[in-house]
């Protein structure tokens, strides 16, 4: 018996060690794989909130990573910067809401340097499909209702929902996530117009940081 109890211990053991191993594996030969998209992905949110018309730079490489609790949480958030001819004119910055119906939700919101919204977009989220994740484009066009608003800091009253007083429409039946990032919203363009010039004249570090981890 004890024999038979060795013999399988050690089945499980190898039977562990072999999972582990093509886990392993699979990791190595997928990460690169996954990094491109997310890179990819990136881009393409970028050109979505600041269309390339506004900047002759290289937007994707004029980038500082910044860690504010204002922009959501202390984790490392990163700020692309929009130039014209060496002139700052906008700027792409990620944000995190902490409070969504299912957690954080992680956002890219660009907006000009006198403060109007180009655009915002969801990148990463778990709010409730069907309901919550109307903050998606690909499922509903609401995200757009930022484009074009000008930010003022004795109105910003109106940057919330309509339940609320404000400006935005919630969804049916789900009020907690649209609010969650009308917030958000609100309060990344607040640090922005506290911030902006610092943010502008921070130096490049994002490529420095990655090649770090």
């Amino acid at each position: 018996m004890f024999k038979t109890i060795s013999k399988n211990g050690l089945m499980l053991t190898v039977f562990a060690l072999v999972t582990t191993a093509l886990i392993s594996l699979t990791f190595i030969g997928t990460k690169d794989r996954i990094a491109e998209q997310q890179r990819q992905r990136l881009l393409s949110v970028l050109n979505e909130v600041v269309p390339a018309s506004y900047y002759n730079n290289t937007l994707y490489k004029d980038c500082a990573v910044v860690q504010d609790a204002a922009l959501g949480n202390t984790q490392p958030h990163r700020v692309y910067r929009a130039r014209q001819n060496n002139k700052p004119v906008a700027l792409a910055i990620q944000t995190t809401a902490p409070n969504g119906y299912s957690g954080d939700i992680n956002l890219v919101v660009g907006v000009t340097s006198d403060l109007t919204v180009l655009g915002v977009r969801a990148v990463e989220h778990k709010e409730t499909p069907g309901l919550g994740d109307k903050i998606e484009l690909a499922v509903s066009d609401w995200i757009l209702s930022f484009s074009g608003k000008s930010f003022d800091t004795t109105q910003q009253n109106a940057w919330q929902v309509k339940k609320d007083g404000g400006q935005f429409d919630q969804f049916t039946g789900a009020t907690i996530t649209p609010r969650a990032v009308v917030d958000r919203v609100r309060q990344t363009l607040l640090y922005i117009e506290q911030n902006q010039q610092r943010l502008f004249s921070q130096q490049a570090n994002c490529y420095t940081r990655a090649n770090q981890r």
